[in-house]
């Protein structure tokens, strides 16, 4: 797996690098121990958590 961009299905044009990802992954991790999350409970968290993270602003770069 590359290191590279993949562009976001939510904006056209929009680029989500290898680093955000990283940052998702890390963020969600963290809510699913906070919320004390099953491993069977994980996908609909994380379309919940997903959609959370697509509705904040983003900081600017």
């Amino acid at each position: 797996m590359g290191t590279g961009d993949a562009t976001s299905n939510s904006n056209e044009g929009e680029q989500l690098w290898a680093f955000d990802l990283d940052a998702l992954r890390e963020a969600f991790g963290k809510s699913v121990q906070e919320h004390k999350i099953t491993a069977d409970d994980w996908a609909e968290h994380a379309n919940q958590f997903l959609e959370k993270q697509r509705d904040r602003p983003r900081e600017p770069t």
